[in-house]
């Protein structure tokens, strides 16, 4: 015979009813069924037992059948009941459902129809269970794709702020709050290599315990950090594998991301949380990209940072080139006055006065310096 699971609580005081139903119909079919005899000792055993259905007569000494559903309901049982009552009391059957029974059986009823009856209502309610699961796993999905389009949304803005920012300094403390925000993170670091040298020093520090300040910018060895530049491949560390180092002084479980430009790891990104709680692969990924964006971004003032140097190494020639052309031009204009010129004093130098005889050789006379200073300047 199958065994079956649910356990059924039946209310009745009678005990040949009690007798057809529970072990003549239901417990050879495998069901698990207790009985009280009392409405008030029902309420007690139901918050006790959690039975999968409710099998109450409406005709109960005290409190009645009726009181039973209504405390079930008021008390905010999901149970199912059906309630049992004699073929005449058809009122009372309706009045039951009003008070929220799930089905009945009438008085005498066959074991065939007690069974079929227990049947019918556990259907449902096990339809009703697997609707619910499905409703939760969709809600649990549905919160799951906001809180990833959060994520995602998050990580664009941290992706423009980032790149945005031609300030270094700023530059890491803006990724640092990014890449504890998406990780969940307690607790975040920054450590970077000096200039022409292996050390790492601590250069940013978020949300950290207050024995972690005097620490900045002096040289940071965590014993993990190392092991992450050697590599340049990220790591997520918890629990008794990271007791040794001295990280698990701030936190029991730590993701370090290394930093790297053109495959150089130029530093780290040491996130920690208190507990030893692994980060999640989601949670790794977005803080992976918002140090991928860091990458970018110091790459972008490295070469900003080399054209403008290259630039102030080739303004003193492009001032002269442009210095040589300008001279060139105007020695042409300064050629094409002095012969214009000595045709004025070739030709009306007759009709002119002293004075105006005078006038016209200064200028010739300027020009003629004019034109050996711009000579000067296209021959040098």
């Amino acid at each position: 015979m199958k065994s079956r699971r649910e356990h059924i609580l039946l209310v009745e005081n009678n005990a040949s009813i009690s007798d057809r139903i529970a072990r003549q119909a239901l417990r050879p079919l495998g069901y698990q069924v207790s009985i009280v005899l009392h409405a008030s000792a029902a309420l007690q055993e139901i918050s006790r037992l959690q039975p999968d259905l409710i099998i109450a007569d409406l005709n109960l000494p005290g409190l009645s059948g009726k009181d039973l559903l209504v405390a079930v309901q008021s008390q905010g049982y999901e149970t199912p009941v059906i309630v049992l009552a004699e073929e005449t009391k058809e009122g009372d059957i309706l009045q039951a459902f009003r008070l929220g029974a799930a089905d009945f059986l009438s008085w005498p009823a066959q074991e065939t129809e007690i069974v079929a009856t227990v049947e019918r209502v556990l259907k449902q309610v096990h339809v009703y269970q697997e609707r619910q699961a499905l409703v939760n796993q969709l809600s649990q999905l549905n919160q799951q794709l906001e809180k990833q389009v959060n994520d995602l949304t998050t990580l664009i803005n941290a992706g423009k702020a980032i790149t945005a920012l031609t300030d270094p300094k700023q530059l890491i403390q803006t990724a640092l709050e990014h890449c504890v925000l998406l990780s969940n993170a307690e607790c975040g670091l920054v450590v970077l290599r000096a200039e022409k040298s292996r050390s790492f020093f601590l250069r940013a520090a978020l949300h950290c315990p207050n024995e972690i300040k005097p620490l900045l910018n002096k040289v940071w060895d965590d014993g993990v950090s190392s092991l992450v530049a050697e590599s340049g491949e990220p790591l997520s560390i918890h629990g008794e594998p990271l007791k040794p180092f001295i990280l698990s002084k701030y936190g029991q479980s730590a993701l370090i991301l290394p930093l790297k430009v053109k495959q150089e790891v130029l530093g780290m990104f040491v996130l920690l949380r208190k507990q030893a709680q692994p980060f999640e692969p989601h949670a790794q990924s977005l803080a992976e990209a918002v140090v991928d964006y860091t990458a970018i971004a110091l790459m972008n003032l490295q070469l900003i940072r080399t054209i403008e140097k290259r630039l102030l190494q080739s303004y003193p020639e492009q001032q002269a080139q442009t210095l040589k052309v300008h001279s060139r031009f105007a020695l042409e204009k300064v050629q094409t006055a002095q012969t214009a010129l000595n045709q004025l004093m070739e030709e009306e130098g007759a009709l002119l006065t002293a004075r105006q005889r005078q006038w016209v050789l200064n200028v010739r006379d300027q020009l003629l310096q004019i034109k050996e200073a711009l000579s000067k300047v296209e021959t040098s």
